[in-house]
Parts: C-alpha cells; structure tokens; sequence
C-alpha cells in the first residue's frame, strides 16, 4: 500500500523525535502501532462480515441465472425445454394445422395503402365511395 524505504523512516523518526520529544517518542510510537493494528484488525472485520453477508444471495444467484436462461430463449424452446427434456419434436406435432391434416395457413396478404387512390369505377354510372374519397 504505502512504498517507504528506510530513508524516509528515518526522516519520520528523527521529525517525530523533535517535535515530540525523546522521552514520550517510544510512547507515541506504541500508540500509533495500536491504532495501525485496530484499524487493520476493524478493516478484516468489516471484509469478513460483508463476505458473509454477500453468501447468503446464493440462494438468489441460480433462480436468476435460470430466469434469464428462459427469457434469452423464444417461448417454444422454453415450453421444450420444461416440458419435454428439450426435444421439440413433440411440439411440431401439436401443430393444430397439421394435425387436422390441412396445409399451413398462409401468410396474410398485405392490405393496400390507404393513401394510394383508387380508380374510379364506371361502371353503371352508380354510385361510388370511391369517388367521395
């Protein structure tokens, strides 16, 4: 943590041993070491406990894992994979399409664009809404 080489030791010493004096030095020097270890020793406390604490969210950690797993898949990998050990296969032939022995159903057609005008009709000379519009 902190990178002191002997030279500025001895530049703390001799300073502490001036502005504090020789003969309360040695005491000074067993208070600050008391207060070094306390700190430290409170510092491992702190770890240890937080460390604790965090190891009771493992019971949390794999329910989340698994919730996540199953959002990352599309709802009929998942339905697979719950139901049917991941094998698909069961799925496709609960297709009510098929099962009826009908062909797929297709796609719809799209619709035509509402802002696109239509051709007026002619015919009979009647009425028509498309001429309104």
């Amino acid at each position: 943590m902190f990178n002191i080489g002997w030279g500025e030791v001895f530049v703390i010493i001799l300073v502490g041993l001036i502005v504090v004096g020789p003969e309360r030095l040695p005491g000074v020097i067993q208070d600050v070491r008391a207060a070094i270890f306390a700190a430290r020793k409170a510092i491992a406390n702190a770890k240890q406990e937080l460390n604790g604490e965090f190891d009771g969210l493992d019971e949390f950690r794999k329910p989340m894992s698994t919730v996540t797993e199953y959002a990352a898949m599309g709802p009929k990998k998942a339905i697979a994979k719950v139901l049917f050990d991941e094998d698909g296969d069961y799925l496709d032939a609960l297709n009510p399409t098929t099962m009826m022995g009908g062909d797929p159903v297709p796609a719809p057609r799209p619709r035509p664009d509402k802002a696109q005008p239509q051709p007026p009709t002619t015919s009979g000379g009647g009425f028509s809404w498309a001429d309104v519009t």
